[in-house]
This record gives structure tokens, C-alpha cells and sequence, in this order.
């Protein structure tokens, strides 16, 4: 890999772009040392920040946790039902707190918006990078929108990563270490190499070590999985998982998600994701030359990933994006502690800030769910209270939650609000399909589907295609169809798929 980047060093084309990159930025760092402007920039970042949480538009992994936190109907039924998702509680219980406060999707806005306030603020008045590197990072695909816009647990374990390092000499940081295992498995790691980190400096500090390790110890026993549990996207098969990883690694390089037209969660071009992938890596050696310990962290992470990736549960985008914010904290430290600027990983969060303004520029424009406007469709077309199906039955829930509309689940004779990962779908082929809804309209009559599969192979006399709704920058589109047009139409009435719950209401 050192020789890759020698090379690459010696061509006159990157030494072009790269003087070219590092002169821009220290121009702007000229610029940005008046306080005038300095404020200017603060308050603009701060803005943009708030507007694109405010606008966001959740998809399900948002919808669903905000479900099950507010349909609870106590706290241990809800650690109950965690069984089912491989998260620990610190996202769930801190939108229980806020569904106190402010109606169900609004806890979603509000818990980004307390992230964002605690990271962006460590990342612009705490960071020991010049102002305008501060000013790439904030609006960086990594930051911007990626774990401050989206609204999910790798939102609270992005922003404790941050407070983290930014409070390193502080007690108070051993807090954000402790959180970090109560987010998410990979955040457990992460805290595992800050605690390594404090070793190796004997900078440990004892109450805050007992507090971690105890979030630990918690953080493992409330990912104890159900007997019956489906993981949503459990690993398959090693060359096809092996590639979705090298492609998923391709967005760490420069993050623009979408091989041709934008799309979050998708690989770029997939010419240029393998390449972008191996450059990286060798972008990330390179840059922990100095540190074995900071090279063990970042390749021990990726190594990790590719495991996991592999063997137990596929890994997208926004979960390898961590390895690249492990990356940019480790530089924190070594900025901290007197290590020079590298033109190098100027040019890098050149790159990401490039990528995150653009993709806040398309979500100013272009819903990022549109799920809401599938509820606005049925509800339009006089069908809200008809009897619907949903396939797959991820679909729904972000319909559900705008338009209380709830769906049966294909292939189970059960009515779901947010997915329990309890099955997974034995419908593949074209002929599954028809003879599943052929048999449904036969046994109970003429019913409405919503799908995100275009199933117009299925005869029309099955299935009847009644509309559909484009997809948006990160949600899938919406399909509808009439299932058996030619058939009676019967009222039918099924059980919730989750006994117990609550209305998905703001908490009394």
C-alpha cells in the first residue's frame, strides 16, 4: 500500500490537485479568522444543520424505532420487544423521553437535533483543526447528513464519538465513552479501542471504567435475541457478501452514494467502488504511519466489518462510514497533541464536504421517504378504509406512521404497525405471487396492496396495478394494487401482529 501512495505522491497530477486543495483551504482559513466571518459561517452550518432535520423525511429504520419506543406500554415490555431488533435501548428509551414532550415523528427531529448540537458544537469550537477544516468536517456526508440529519441510533453513537474525543482530558468524557456500547454493537468496539487509547496513555479513571463497563455488560444482555428471530438482512453467501462489502467500502473514499443517479444506501459506479474502496485503506495506512496503535484501531475495525459483513449480517454505507469518523478522531488526537497538518487529508475532507452540501442541496428538493405521500394517495383515492396488504412487509410501518393506516402481513394473517423480524418471505418468482394472491382473493375476497416491487408480471386478473409513487432520494417507491378486482369485497379483520400495544400517540 505504501508504495501505491509513493506513486501516487510522485504523479504531477495529484501534487497539482493536492497543492491546489491545500492552497484553497488555507486561503480559507485566512478568511475565517476574522470573528465576523467566523460567526457568519458558524450560524450558516447551525442553519443548514436545523433546516435539513426539520425537512427530513424518515424511512423505516427511523420509523420503526420511534414505534416501538412509543407503542410500549412500559419499559419492560419494550426491552422485550429489542429481542427482535440487535439494538440496545439508549436510542429507544431517549425517544420514550422526548414522546413525553412532542408528538411521535417530531422525536425523531428533536433526538437528531440534540445530536447535532453536541457534535457539530465539539466538531466547531473544540476541534484542534484551522477553521476552515472544521467547516469541511461539519458539512461533510459523514456528518452533515449521514449521522445528524438521519435520524437513528448511529445518529447518539456518532455524536458521543465526537464529545468523546472532544472532552479526552476531561473526566466528563469518560460519559460519552460509556454511552457509546448502549448504541450499537460497533460503537461497543469503537469504545473498546478509546478505552485501549486511555490505557496505553495512563489516563485511566476508575469510576468512569466501572460505568463502562457495566453500559457493556447491560448494552450485551439486552441484544439477547428472540428464539424465532430473522435477522432483516442476514449474511448469504461469501463471494455476493464479499463484494456488497468492497462496494459498500467505496463510499469511504468520497461518499456519493449511487452508481449512476443519487441514491442513499447504494454504492457509487461499480467501476470505480472497488477502486475507491483499495485507495482509501491505503489512504488510512498512510495516514497511521506514525501510530501502530491508531493503524490497529482503523484496520482492526474494517477487519471486523468484513467478519461481520461476511458471516452474520450485511453491512451497508452508513455502518462502514464509521470506520472513516474513527479515522478523522484519531487525526483529532494528533492535531491535539502538536502533529502537523497533512495535505492529504485536507484533500479528504475537501471531498466529503463536497459530497454533503450536494446531498443537502438534492434533500432541500427531493423528499428523502416519500412514504407520506403513499398515505396521502390511499387516503385521496377513497381507500383508507379498505382492507391492505403490504409485500414486503418492511413497507409499511413509515406509511402507517403518517397515515395511521395499518397493513396486513403478507404471509402471516396478521395486522403490523412497526416489523417484528420474526420470518422471512417464501414469495420470490412471478408464479409465487400469482398463486399466493390468486388463493388470497379466492378465500377473502377483493383486497388493496401496497408494495415496493413493481408486479406487473402477475396477471391482471390477480393483481391490478392502481398507481404508484417514485422513490426518493433514500426511500423505495411505492406500488399499489387491487388484489382480485373481479372478486367480492368482504370485511375481514385480523389480529395485531404485536399484542399490547399502544396507539403510536404522543405519551400522556
Amino acid at each position: 500500500m505504501d508504495s501505491v501512495l509513493h506513486s501516487l505522491a510522485r504523479s504531477r497530477a495529484f501534487r497539482s490537485v493536492r497543492c491546489c486543495s491545500t492552497a484553497a483551504v488555507r486561503r480559507a482559513d485566512r478568511a475565517l479568522r476574522r470573528r465576523s466571518t467566523w460567526s457568519i459561517a458558524v450560524l450558516a452550518v447551525a442553519a443548514l444543520q436545523t433546516l435539513l432535520i426539520a425537512l427530513h423525511q424518515p424511512w423505516l429504520d427511523e420509523v420503526q424505532a420511534a414505534m416501538i419506543a412509543l407503542e410500549a406500554p412500559d419499559l419492560a415490555t419494550l426491552l422485550r420487544w429489542l429481542a427482535y431488533e440487535g439494538h440496545p435501548p439508549a436510542w429507544y428509551l431517549l425517544l420514550r423521553a422526548l414522546g413525553y414532550l412532542v408528538e411521535p415523528l417530531w422525536t425523531l427531529k428533536l433526538a437528531a437535533l440534540l445530536c447535532a448540537a453536541a457534535a457539530q458544537a465539539a466538531i466547531l469550537f473544540a476541534a484542534p483543526f484551522s477553521r476552515a477544516e472544521r467547516l469541511l468536517l461539519a458539512t461533510s456526508q459523514f456528518v452533515l447528513f449521514e449521522y445528524l440529519t438521519i435520524s437513528r441510533s448511529l445518529s447518539l453513537g456518532a455524536a458521543a464519538m465526537i464529545v468523546a474525543v472532544a472532552l479526552w482530558r476531561r473526566r466528563s468524557g469518560w460519559l460519552a465513552i460509556a454511552l457509546l456500547p448502549m448504541c450499537d454493537f460497533l460503537f461497543g468496539v469503537i469504545s473498546l479501542a478509546f478505552v485501549a487509547l486511555k490505557v496505553r496513555e495512563r489516563a485511566l479513571w476508575w469510576p468512569g471504567l466501572i460505568l463502562w463497563g457495566a453500559s457493556g455488560l447491560a448494552a450485551a444482555w439486552s441484544v439477547r435475541p428472540a428464539p424465532d428471530v430473522v435477522p432483516a438482512e442476514a449474511a448469504r453467501e461469501l463471494i455476493p457478501d464479499a463484494f456488497h462489502w468492497l462496494m459498500a467500502m467505496g463510499t469511504l473514499l468520497v461518499p456519493w452514494q449511487g452508481p449512476l443517479l443519487p441514491q442513499w444506501n447504494e454504492p457509487p459506479f461499480i467501476l470505480l467502488a472497488p477502486f475507491g474502496a483499495l485507495l482509501f485503506l491505503a489512504f488510512a495506512w498512510r495516514t497511521t504511519a506514525h501510530d501502530r496503535g491508531h493503524r490497529a484501531i482503523v484496520f482492526g475495525l474494517t477487519a471486523l466489518t468484513a467478519v461481520v459483513g461476511l458471516f452474520v449480517y450485511r453491512l451497508f454505507a452508513r455502518h462502514l462510514m464509521l470506520i472513516a469518523l474513527t479515522l478523522i478522531l484519531l487525526v483529532w488526537r494528533d492535531r491535539a497533541q502538536g502533529r502537523p497538518a497533512d495535505p492529504a487529508f485536507r484533500l479528504w475532507l475537501l471531498a466529503g464536504s463536497l459530497c454533503g452540501l450536494a446531498t443537502a442541496a438534492m434533500s432541500l428538493v427531493w423528499p428523502f421517504d416519500r412514504s407520506a405521500e403513499a398515505g396521502e394517495w390511499v387516503v385521496a383515492n377513497g381507500l383508507a378504509d379498505k382492507h391492505w396488504v403490504t409485500y414486503p412487509m418492511h413497507r409499511s410501518p413509515a406509511v402507517t406512521a403518517a397515515s395511521g393506516i395499518e397493513f396486513e402481513r403478507t404471509e402471516q394473517r396478521c395486522r403490523q404497525s412497526f416489523v417484528r423480524w420474526d420470518m422471512r418471505t417464501r414469495l420470490e418468482t412471478v408464479g409465487e405471487f400469482t398463486a399466493y394472491f390468486r388463493r388470497e382473493a379466492r378465500l377473502h375476497g377483493r383486497g388493496y396492496l401496497l408494495s415496493e416491487k413493481d408486479l406487473r408480471g402477475v396477471p391482471a386478473d390477480v393483481l391490478r396495478p392502481l398507481g404508484a409513487i417514485p422513490r426518493g432520494y433514500g426511500g423505495p417507491p411505492a406500488y399499489f394494487y387491487e388484489i382480485g378486482p373481479g372478486t367480492p369485497e368482504r370485511r375481514i379483520e385480523v389480529p395485531p401482529c404485536v399484542p399490547h400495544r399502544r396507539p403510536f400517540a404522543k405519551l400522556p
